[in-house]
This record gives structure tokens, C-alpha cells and sequence, in this order.
């Protein structure tokens, strides 16, 4: 169902509910719906069950929303609301985050998807860590997923620019169409050598692989790799409730020279039968914003839903 105003649309689908469906009364299930929709913003909410509006719920007038029960037959992305107080560090049973890199100790964050490890001295130093604007590939797709990184390297310690690109996910699991490169999460005066990592459109990417010198401070990102497998791998992986053992990951970016001595390696993964939909990066610019230093990447995990 879809029409151009929001009230619209709500009024339409309550009757749809009431007249194609049982009394329906809420289930644990249930994806509710307790956030106002601002105008101009166009979203989509599916659920295999129910979808409720419960109080606080506003489409704003010139919002677009669409509401339906999935009963399709294939795969698609959990669409559940960020909270509105913690955004993208919202977490629940449809969606969480993953944290690849080093944090701050004092950075009061709830790391939920994963362990994390925190960064040897950066509390200390008058450079801070700032997080970019976080983006999901469902502003852009219905089903969208993350596909790709790019980056550009000044140095094996800083980098230029920071974004990736989104697809949109097909019932059979495959990733269709043209890929959408996102606005850049950060992108720096200093020209540096570009890098891209790719997964395959058979797979869904579901975390980062991180490859880290065990002799140097853990102050940076200096190079990593996107963990992808089938989404019938993933899928079956939730069922049973247990991480994946057979998975690949994507070219290592980037060539990060001279790493030498001691290799250190972390699987940063989204919880079992999640993919990631999304990203934010902290990074440390320099004093006259010329490049900046990768600290972490905040991958976006939602669950892969199947009919």
C-alpha cells in the first residue's frame, strides 16, 4: 500500500488490517512503532507478524510511510525504528551495532554486538575522537545492505576520505541492481591512494575483519576486511543460535606497509543471523584538517528475516 501524505496511507493500512486480518492482539513479535515521522522523510516498515502504533507515533503531514504485513516468500532486513534517544547505538532484537577498532575508555557507549577493546591513550591526548554522521542503507534501499568500503590513504596511519556503498537485497538472497555509493563519512584536503573492498552479491557482509601490529599502540585502524557469507549460511546460523565457523572475507584494505612483526587478528561480527545495513567511523583529524586517523567503525547489524 502507498499514497503521498502519511495519514493517508496509516488510515488505508488500519483498514486493510481490520478487514483482511484476525483481532489481532500485540505479540512479543510485534515491531511497534512509537516515533514521530518528519516531513519529507519516506519510510518503509515490514514485519511477519504485526506492525503496532503505539503512543507517540506521528507521521507528520508531508511524510511518506508505508506499513505491511511481509508474508512473501525470500529474504529481507529487519526494519525496526532507531530509538530516538540513542540512534545508532540503538539495540533490541531487530537491530544492533558492532564495533571495529579501539574506543576511548571513556567513552560511555553500550557495546552490545561484540567485545570491544579499548584504545591504549587517547583519553590523554588533546586530539579527539570524533564520530562521523552514521548512515544506513535503508535511507537508500527497501532492503538495503552494506556491499563495499572506500577509502582513500594518505599514510599507513591517516587517511583522506571514508564512505560505502549500499544494495538492495532480493528475496532470493542476492544482491541486485546498481550499487549506491553513500555521502562520504568524512573526506579530508590532503590527496590519498584509493582503496576499495567488495563482497560478492551472493553474499551478505555481517562483519569486519581486523588486522592490527601487536608491537604498535592500537591507536588506529590499519587494515581491515568485510567477513561475508550466504544469507542461507547466516540464516541457518540464527536458527540454531551460534556464530558462524565457515564464512570468507573481502580484499584486506589497505596495503598498510611495513606492518611486519607480530600480526594480532579480530572478528568484529554482528550477532548470529544479523547483516550490516549501515556505518559511522571515529576518527582523530589533524590540527589544520588536512587527513585524519581511522580509530573505529560502528557497522550497523539487522536481522536477516526469512519467509
Amino acid at each position: 500500500m502507498h499514497a503521498p501524505t502519511a495519514s493517508v496511507l496509516i488510515t488505508a493500512w488500519l483498514a486493510f488490517a481490520a478487514l483482511s486480518a484476525p483481532i489481532h492482539v500485540q505479540a512479543q513479535a510485534d515491531m511497534v512503532l512509537k516515533h514521530s515521522i518528519q516531513p519529507g522523510e519516506s519510510k518503509n516498515y515490514d514485519h511477519t507478524s504485526g506492525i503496532v502504533l503505539s503512543n507517540g507515533f506521528w507521521a507528520k503531514a508531508g511524510s511518506d510511510v508505508t506499513a505491511t504485513i511481509n508474508q512473501s516468500p525470500g529474504f529481507f532486513v529487519d526494519k525496526t525504528p532507531l530509538d530516538t534517544k540513542d540512534k545508532q547505538y540503538t539495540s533490541n532484537e531487530g537491530r544492533t551495532f558492532v564495533v571495529a577498532g579501539c574506543v576511548p575508555h571513556k567513552l560511555k557507549v553500550k557495546f552490545i554486538g561484540s567485545h570491544w577493546v579499548a584504545c591504549n591513550d587517547l583519553d590523554d591526548k588533546k586530539e579527539k575522537v570524533v564520530e562521523s554522521k552514521f548512515i544506513s542503507c535503508l535511507d537508500l534501499f527497501e532492503n538495503g545492505v552494506l556491499q563495499e568500503f572506500f577509502l582513500k590513504e594518505v599514510n599507513n596511519r591517516t587517511w583522506q576520505s571514508f564512505r560505502f556503498s549500499c544494495g538492495e537485497l532480493r528475496p532470493d538472497g542476492t544482491v541486485g541492481g546498481q550499487l549506491e555509493k553513500t555521502a562520504f563519512l568524512f573526506d579530508f584536503e590532503k590527496e590519498g591512494k584509493p582503496y576499495t573492498t567488495t563482497v560478492p552479491d551472493n553474499h551478505l557482509s555481517f562483519g569486519i575483519l581486523e588486522i592490527y601490529n601487536q608491537l604498535q599502540l592500537r591507536e588506529n585502524l590499519l587494515q581491515f576486511a568485510i567477513e561475508h557469507a550466504s544469507p542461507e549460511a547466516l540464516h541457518e546460523a540464527g536458527e540454531k543460535g551460534r556464530r558462524l565457523e565457515d564464512f570468507n572475507f573481502s580484499d584486506k584494505v589497505p596495503n598498510a606497509f611495513g606492518l611486519g612483526g607480530s600480526i594480532g587478528v579480530i572478528h568484529w561480527q554482528c550477532p548470529p543471523s544479523m547483516v550490516m545495513t549501515g556505518a559511522a567511523i571515529g576518527h582523530v583529524p589533524d590540527k589544520k584538517d588536512k587527513h585524519t586517523r581511522p580509530v573505529y567503525i560502528l557497522g550497523e547489524c539487522r536481522k536477516l528475516m526469512k519467509n
